[in-house]
């Protein structure tokens, strides 16, 4: 036991120099560094709890804001050549709604004032020929407008098919002026189904011997007052139940008629 208590190393003595077998402690300058970190290719950002948004990087502090760009001197000369445009379209347009209103044009009255033929047969149960001869009464009833009629036609036609046409020479009318319009229809052998002749035929055997036609009227129309002109507008004047007496004889044979009745008015369109 006393061998075991004599190997056992005793603790140094507080106030006494170390024994010569302990080994000196290192130097102060002996100290090993912790290895430097990785740099980092991005910077650092703060990591939000919540994974589904992500992490953006921050802004660049290079980059400026664009700077306000100014309208062209090519745009704002178009903007305002559109708004000085606008700015007379819509005077003229008040313009021209004046002036309609000082002078309401108003359109002119037709009439069918008398007709008369001098030869109508019926050659074949599919063909008529006729020589007819027509005058229109037309009124201008405006006070401040004339009335200039061109590219003029005029027809007659029976349930539906036409007869006989004609063109007519264009003409002036002054205002509050009343014209007489004379048309000459000739056709020789024009095709017609069998139920226009067979309709003409039962319509002659009547009384009076009266067949009703259909007389039309086209023009273009422009009104005008001294400087002042509307644009053309297609003029159509329809005369329905056209009465002409014509006498029932042999369908070889030549007739004549004339209208029965008064004038006949028409209606006017544009």
């Amino acid at each position: 036991m006393s061998t075991s208590t004599n190997n056992e190393p005793k603790d140094p003595v507080m106030g006494y120099p170390a024994p010569p077998s302990a080994a000196a402690p290192p130097p102060p300058s002996t100290a090993y560094p912790y290895p430097a970190p990785p740099p980092h290719a991005m910077p650092y950002y703060y990591a939000h709890p919540n994974q589904h948004y992500p992490a953006y990087p921050n802004p660049n502090p290079n980059s400026m804001p664009g700077a306000y760009s100014y309208p062209s001197r090519n745009a704002l000369f178009l903007r305002r050549l559109v708004m000085i445009s606008i700015a007379f379209l819509l005077a003229m347009g008040a313009a021209t709604f004046i002036i309609w209103l000082v002078l309401r044009p108003r359109l002119p009255v037709f009439s069918v004032s008398s007709a008369s033929v001098s030869s109508f047969n019926i050659p074949t149960s599919t063909s008529v020929s006729l020589d007819l001869s027509l005058t229109f009464t037309v009124q201008n009833p405006n006070r401040k407008l004339g009335v200039t009629y061109s590219d003029v036609s005029t027809d007659i036609s029976y349930r539906g098919e036409t007869l006989a046409d004609s063109n007519l020479s264009p003409f002036y009318q002054p205002k509050q002026n009343s014209t007489q319009i004379s048309a000459h229809l000739v056709v020789v052998g024009q095709y017609v189904s069998d139920d226009v002749t067979k309709g003409i035929q039962s319509e002659r055997g009547k009384d009076n011997g009266g067949v009703h036609f259909q007389v039309r009227f086209f023009s273009w129309a422009v009104f005008n007052s001294g400087g002042w002109r509307t644009r053309r507008h297609v003029l159509r004047v329809y005369c329905d139940d056209v009465v002409i007496g014509i006498s029932n004889s042999n369908s070889t044979s030549a007739n004549s008629g004339k209208l029965l009745g008064a004038p006949k008015q028409c209606s006017v369109s544009v």
